[in-house]
């Protein structure tokens, strides 16, 4: 079976298929040919798509650092904030588990609380404090605001990051 999507000219789009049409002796004697009517399909693919490029848009714009986490605490991605904050790279970061980031320096205590004891419970939390000594950025101290995020089953968790070290009566590296 072959399928090709086409739009006619009034903006319609079909999924049309061609089979071979086998006889009772397993002999292909013609072609069936089906054209299915997909265009409310390909209007919602459209709008999820811009609305998909929408929100990342807003997020790599938003100055604070922020990171999508998924349920097993595995980054889905960060905006562009975080990587020029803890300078990372994407390919170092994307898809392997938060507490493994640069090697290890990610499992802080208190960002393991954070996660695994109190965002479960409230499913929103705000400033959250946190100090580290980072391997890249040095001894930071940071407000973390995290929310869980639930979208079709999809368990995500946002994480944004705002660095206080310099606040009156922190201490600076």
């Amino acid at each position: 079976m072959r399928m090709v999507e086409v739009r006619n000219q009034e903006e319609s789009f079909y999924a049309i298929r061609v089979r071979p049409y086998r006889t009772v002796n397993n002999v292909i004697d013609r072609v069936v040919i089906t054209f299915e009517n997909i265009t409310e399909r390909k209007k919602l693919e459209d709008i999820t798509k811009a609305a998909k490029e929408f929100a990342e848009n807003i997020v790599d714009t938003i100055r604070e650092p922020l990171i999508i986490l998924d349920h097993s605490l595995q980054v889905v991605t960060a905006n562009r904030s975080f990587y020029r904050f803890f300078h990372v790279m994407p390919n170092d970061t994307e898809n392997r588990p938060i507490y493994e980031l640069g090697d290890g320096q990610w499992d802080v205590p208190q960002l393991r609380k954070l996660l695994d004891d109190l965002l479960p419970e409230k499913r929103t939390i705000e400033a959250f404090e946190i100090t580290h000594n980072f391997h890249t950025i040095g001894q930071r101290t940071i407000l973390l605001n995290a929310r869980q995020i639930v979208n079709k089953g999809e368990d995500r968790i946002l994480l944004a990051f705002e660095d206080i070290s310099d606040r009156e009566g922190l201490k600076d590296s």
